[in-house]
């Protein structure tokens, strides 16, 4: 079932997490370059659509679902994700039509890990952090190295999500398709709601 419930055990999942890369990068000091959106320019990102929930409901909530599945249609051209805005940058702005509603994998990316071969936490970072903190890197190497328990891991976060909502979060898809997926799971919930919330482009197909 999706509703209100289910953003709001979505939204906890995501509190935990910022405060958890908060402590993270506490201790080694890495955080993003000014504006940097380097990964954002990657057409290849995967997600699943539970991720997502929470944006489909905020797209219902203001009545903007039309104008964003034009975005969505753009985006299957571009391969783009349909919340980057590439030139953000030159007005002073980030590059996220809404950074409060990212997916899961973009807020981990940089920040989280994932366990290797030898059963290390192993943080998967960008080359831009790479090679403008390497300092600050090895650092947060050297925690996951020490303690896989006290930092973000990719998996552990992954599987909260999934105890929520199985169904929406086994399968991984193009960014642009996984967001796709959350807005038609919400449409029945908003349809029921109130037939104001509704855009014809919305509807399942």
């Amino acid at each position: 079932m999706v509703s209100n419930e289910l953003v709001s055990a979505i939204e906890a999942v995501y509190q935990r997490l910022e405060e958890h890369i908060q402590e993270t990068t506490t201790k080694t000091g890495m955080k993003c370059k000014h504006l940097c959106n380097v990964c954002c320019r990657k057409t290849n990102i995967e997600a699943s659509a539970v991720e997502f929930i929470p944006l489909a409901a905020w797209l219902y909530e203001n009545k903007i679902v039309d104008e964003f599945m034009s975005r969505l249609d753009e985006s299957n051209e571009t391969g783009y994700c349909p919340l980057f805005l590439p030139d953000a940058w030159k007005e002073g702005k980030g590059g996220c039509l809404n950074y409060d509603k990212r997916g899961l994998v973009c807020r981990l990316f940089g920040f989280g890990y994932r366990i290797d071969r030898e059963g290390i936490a192993e943080i998967v970072t960008c080359k831009v952090l790479k090679e403008s903190d390497p300092n600050a890197v090895n650092t947060a190497r050297q925690i996951g190295y020490k303690s896989q328990q006290s930092v973000p891991l990719f998996t552990n976060y992954a599987m909260q999500l999934f105890s929520i909502h199985p169904e929406l979060s086994i399968q991984q898809l193009p960014i642009h398709k996984a967001i796709r997926l959350a807005i038609e799971k919400m449409y029945f919930h908003y349809a029921n709601l109130n037939e104001s919330f509704i855009d014809e482009k919305a509807q399942p197909k």
